[in-house]
Formats: C-alpha cells, sequence, structure tokens
C-alpha cells in the first residue's frame, strides 16, 4: 500500500463531484467517480488551491448532517467510512467526518513514519499511550496505529488505568515515553511528584508526547521539574484532518512566546495558507476573500489536506491562530536532505484569542485570564471556568476550578483572591463567584466524546 499523499490536482478533481463545495450535488462520488476524477487529473502538479472557495465549519457540518442522516443505498458518505466524531456540545448527536477506510489506514501509515523521521518516536522507544477509549472516541485506536507505524512497540494503558497503574507499567515494562492528552500527563507527572525519591528513579521517561490543548507554561515547567530531562513533544491534527503536524523541541526549540506552540509540517500532505483575521466576517465567495499573509505574520489557519480525497478538505478555515515559518537552520543536520525543502513550521497560538465571555455586563478576554493564571506564584497547572445559572436568582454564576502544583507559592486563600480581584468581585456579586481548589483532575468537567477537560463550561446560554 502506498502511503503517499495525494496530488493536489487530484484532490481538486474530486472536490469538483463534491457536495461539500457544490450544494447542488446530492452524494459525494462514488469509487468509480473518483477513479475517473483522478484520471482526468492526469497527474498534473501545477494545480492551485486559490481556486477554490474557502470552507467554513458551519457549511461543512450543515451538508454533513444531511448526509449522515440519509439511508438512500445512493449515499456514499456513509460507506467504508472512518468516523471521526466531532460536534453533539449543545446535547445534538454527535456528527462525524467521514474518511475513506482506505485513505485513514494509508494516512496513518504516513503519519508513523513522518513521526519518526521528524526524531519524535524510534524503534527503541516503548511508549505507553493513556488516552481516552470508549463511547464513539477514537484517539487510543489512531495514537496506537501511529505509534506502530513509527516502529515503537506500545503499550496501552487507556484511561481507566488509575496513575499508580499507570505508574506501574512505566516501572515494570522500563518505558521511556509516557503518551496521552495534556490534562492525562500532567495527571501521571502530579502524581509521581508525590512518590518517595527511591520509586521515582525506576522511572527514565525520556519523552512526553501529548494531544489536544497546548500544555502551559507551568505545565511544561512542573513536568520538566518532576521528570528531570525530558523531550516534551506533541502531534497536531483534528476530526476533519486527522493528524497533520508534530512539535519537537530537539528541532525547533521551546516556545519563546508564551501561549504558542511550534509544529513542523510537511507541504507535500498539507498546504496552510494564513489569512487575516477578518476573514471569519466575510463570505466564502472568492470575491470577497482577502489576500493570504506573508510568512511570519500571524492570522487564521486555513488547510488543505492532501490526505482527503474521497472527501476533500480544500482551504478549510480552521478558527486557529497561527502563523508559517521557514524550518530553523539548526534542524538541518537531524533531518533527511529529501525532507528538508518541505518541512515547514507552523507556529500556532490556538483559537481566536479575540473570544470572551461576558459576566456581571462586562467582558473578560481568556487571553488575559489564562496570562494571569500562568503566573509563576500562582503554580496552576490546570483551570477551568464555569458559567451557570445562580442558584437563587435568573443572574449567571462563575465557578472557577484550579489544580495547582504542590509547591505554588501563594497559598489558597491569596490565590482565589487574586481570581476575584480579575473578575471585580465586590459585596454585590460576591454571591455567584466561587474558587475551587482540586486534589486532581478528577474534579473537571470533561467532554462527552473526548473525555477531555473543558477549559470553558457554559451552562447558562
Amino acid at each position: 500500500m502506498s502511503t503517499e499523499p495525494y496530488l493536489l490536482s487530484e484532490v481538486l478533481a474530486v472536490a469538483r463531484r463534491h457536495p461539500f463545495y457544490f450544494p447542488d450535488i446530492v452524494y459525494p462520488p462514488s469509487a468509480e467517480d473518483v477513479k475517473s476524477a483522478r484520471e482526468q487529473a492526469n497527474g498534473h502538479e501545477m494545480a492551485s488551491p486559490s481556486s477554490q472557495k474557502l470552507l467554513t465549519k458551519k457549511d461543512l457540518y450543515k451538508v454533513i448532517e444531511r448526509l449522515v442522516c440519509d439511508m438512500s443505498p445512493k449515499n456514499t458518505y456513509r460507506k467504508s467510512c472512518y468516523t471521526s466524531m466531532t460536534g453533539g456540545g449543545s446535547g445534538g448527536v454527535p456528527l462525524f467526518f467521514a474518511t475513506d477506510v482506505h485513505e485513514n489506514r494509508r494516512h496513518r501509515a504516513w503519519f508513523g513514519q513522518f513521526l519518526n523521521s521528524t526524531g519524535v518516536i524510534k524503534e527503541t522507544d516503548w511508549v505507553l499511550t493513556s488516552h481516552f477509549a470508549g463511547h464513539f472516541y477514537r484517539s487510543m485506536d489512531l495514537t496506537a496505529e501511529i505509534i506502530e507505524n513509527s516502529g515503537a512497540t506500545v503499550l496501552c494503558g487507556g484511561s481507566y488505568m488509575t496513575p499508580a497503574e499507570i505508574i506501574k507499567g512505566l516501572i515494570d515494562y522500563h518505558v521511556n515515553v509516557l503518551s496521552g492528552e495534556s490534562s492525562q500527563i500532567v495527571n501521571a507527572v502530579q502524581y509521581i511528584s508525590t512518590l518517595p525519591q527511591e520509586q521515582r528513579a525506576k522511572i527514565n521517561i525520556e519523552k512526553v508526547v501529548y494531544t489536544s490543548e497546548m500544555l502551559t507554561p507551568n505545565q511544561r515547567a512542573f513536568v520538566e521539574t518532576t521528570l528531570g530531562a525530558v523531550s516534551i513533544c506533541s502531534m497536531l491534527g483534528s476530526a476533519e484532518a486527522g493528524p497533520w503536524a508534530i512539535s519537537n523541541p530537539d528541532l525547533t526549540g521551546n516556545p519563546s512566546i508564551a501561549g504558542s506552540q511550534d509544529f513542523i509540517f510537511d507541504t507535500r500532505a498539507m498546504l496552510i495558507e494564513i489569512f487575516p483575521s477578518s476573514i471569519m466576517e466575510v463570505n466564502s465567495d472568492l470575491a470577497s476573500i482577502p489576500d493570504t499573509l506573508p510568512d511570519g505574520e500571524s492570522g487564521i489557519i486555513v488547510q488543505t489536506s492532501l490526505h482527503r480525497l474521497r472527501n476533500p478538505l480544500i482551504r478549510y478555515i480552521t478558527g486557529d491562530i497561527g502563523s508559517v515559518h521557514a524550518l530553523p537552520e539548526t534542524a538541518f543536520a537531524q533531518l533527511s536532505e529529501r525532507d528538508r525543502p518541505f518541512f515547514r513550521v507552523l507556529r500556532l497560538y490556538g483559537r481566536d484569542r479575540r473570544f470572551s465571555f461576558e459576566w456581571d455586563g462586562m467582558y473578560f478576554e481568556f487571553e488575559a485570564l489564562t496570562a494571569m493564571l500562568s503566573s509563576e506564584d500562582c503554580g496552576v497547572l490546570q483551570w477551568q471556568l464555569i458559567l451557570d445559572h445562580h442558584e437563587t436568582s435568573p443572574r449567571s454564576a462563575i465557578e472557577v476550578r484550579l489544580l495547582c502544583s504542590s509547591g505554588k507559592e501563594i497559598s489558597s486563600d491569596a490565590l482565589s483572591d487574586r481570581v476575584k480581584a480579575f473578575f471585580n468581585v465586590y459585596s454585590g456579586n460576591q454571591g455567584r463567584l466561587s474558587v475551587t481548589i482540586l486534589d486532581d483532575v478528577n474534579g473537571f468537567v470533561r467532554s462527552t466524546t473526548g473525555n477531555k477537560v473543558i477549559k470553558f463550561v457554559d451552562r447558562f446560554n
């Protein structure tokens, strides 16, 4: 089986027959239609995505919702597909982005090789993954297969293992790589920090490979302090695009800007365009699309996947903020000459930082809240904000849940006072804001599909 990505010309040819891009088309192309489209593309490599309109999440999932529920035998969207769950956060049925089963295996094999070629995973590594599994969530099987394709040995721990069981597995099997989503990593490392020194000495973690939310500077410092000289890497992906980029500080260095993360991606597999933030406010018509931003300037990330063929993902607005940069020359010696010309760096800042929420007649920016809680003396490892209905009034109430390191420099009362000062708490609203200091991550509200810690839980609107 070939693991090479498809040509852009092939992906564009299939898109011209797909309801994602032409609403008048009822169903995605059949296998025969896909084959015909590729033949018509004739291996032409000079294609450009610029002739394609932008694809918004709203428009994409409007089509997907129709296709998921259509039981017609003509509906190829429901045939031979790997399902990546997304949506359903408002109580509705979770939707899925469907990838052809053979494309999915091909993509996983390619990404495993990508992990190996960028030095994130090696054949000699033993990896214990504690990714969540169950319900419709697929992180465990995705991570396990990718690691297998990188040549390493993987132990599937799963999220139902207690921290004590995970640590016992690390010791018993001489595991040198710990993998999981970011809150699981923090939970495991926090447990390690409570162990006596003779037991900690038996743990030999050389690398941490995490997914989901970026580790905060405090979390990274806590992991490094607890585990010693450890390389902290991560994988970047989504339900729509699958895994497509990696973070390896041995190649890019550690983040120089707080709240950012540098990822390496392969332009043979993923095309990235950066647009000004105004793109979120314009129509997707070609005539209204502004020019892309040059390398180094941050804006909205728009992606075109060359791993998605049967259901193409072209010029998809991710909603994330980032910028594209050249690969640092310091990384050249660690990469093959064949790969160097095609690798670029994506500096990811996360979701649109203009996003805010309203409480007590005021708007609060998540960026400012994150900056306040990232202060070193707070020792905050994980935080969550819950906007809910007040028990005895129709007004909204806030609960801030915090997980802190044992070495935080200020008291819990002082930290609580700092949070209350941020939200301008006074006698008139003090009964509608509370701060809860947690003992472990089990006290956080988690997503129903991925079991991830949700930073902002809105129960009020």
